[in-house]
């Protein structure tokens, strides 16, 4: 468990909210099943509150998102995030192809 804690801090996979997109619909904290997101009073819309709570590789909450506000990093951005912590850790086992 320890490893994947480091591992998890490592990669630098969270959501990013498009605020001129976000209606305000709350989507994003009710359907993410790691909760990722947080609603702040004071500016009356979602933020990113848990960013290493967010499972790399997991996209419900951009799926979920009707106006396209949120955003994750891109398949090759996420490969390439992979093989750098890989080849800085050489006892790490081989990553699988990312689809």
């Amino acid at each position: 468990m320890e490893l994947l804690r480091c591992l998890r801090e490592k990669i630098p996979w969270f959501p990013t909210i498009n605020y001129e997109a976000c209606i305000k619909d709350l989507k994003c904290l009710n359907f993410c099943p790691h909760d990722v997101f947080e609603w702040d009073p004071k500016t009356g819309r979602p933020f990113v509150a848990h960013p290493l709570r967010c499972l790399p590789g997991c996209e419900m909450c951009l799926e979920d998102c009707d106006t396209g506000a949120i955003s994750l990093p891109t398949p090759d951005e996420f490969r390439a995030t992979l093989e750098r912590v890989r080849s800085a850790d050489q006892k790490l086992p081989a990553l699988r192809p990312v689809p």
